[in-house]
């Protein structure tokens, strides 16, 4: 699915979009009077990082899947006589949230790699409890235009179009707004 984006006010601006708590496009840049579509299927990769007996340690990357849990575990390496991080993904316990666990005592930080282009990095300091993070179904926009930060708007529609303009009653005073078009499917 896709949201169309028009910046119809004729300044820059930056687009954030968050899908629930994880961000599907952020600080996304959109010269004036221009339009751009940001996909909104989960297409990202996840690692695990912590550091463990002064080193750190990087799992394997994995592809992201927004009904996972992710497990990230300090395994020992026999062989080598080292250890490893691994991550490991299973069934999410309480859909529509994908959960982080970790199993170990250092902090984990879990990066999320969304469409290949910007990271989101969530840490789980201390204890053992389950990282619940809504995927969706519904969406936030915030925009930067011309240096000015809008509110938070909410939506619900994966195919919504979202249009940055300036308010009429003056525009030359940099007041802008977001109108959120629905999709009639």
């Amino acid at each position: 699915m896709t949201i169309t984006i028009v910046n119809n006010t004729g300044y820059e601006a930056f687009f954030t979009i968050n899908k629930g708590d994880l961000v599907i496009a952020h600080w996304t840049h959109l010269s004036g009077n221009g339009k751009l579509e940001i996909q909104t299927d989960m297409i990202g990769t996840i690692i695990a990082r912590a550091n463990f007996l002064n080193t750190e340690y990087v799992s394997d990357r994995m592809q992201l899947n927004d009904t996972a849990a992710y497990v990230a575990q300090i395994d020992q390496d026999l062989e080598n006589k080292s250890y490893v991080l691994r991550l490991v993904e299973t069934g999410s316990s309480k859909p529509p949230f994908m959960q982080l666990y970790k199993t170990c005592t250092p902090p984990v930080s879990f990066i999320l790699q969304m469409h290949g282009l910007f990271e989101q990095e969530i840490t789980q300091g201390r204890g053992f409890n389950a990282l619940n993070l809504q995927t969706g179904p519904g969406y936030t926009v915030q925009a930067v235009i011309n240096g000015i930060t809008l509110p938070t708007v909410n939506f619900s529609d994966e195919n919504a179009s979202i249009t940055a303009v300036a308010v009429e009653d003056n525009p030359v005073a940099g007041f802008y707004k977001l109108e959120v078009t629905q999709s009639t499917n």
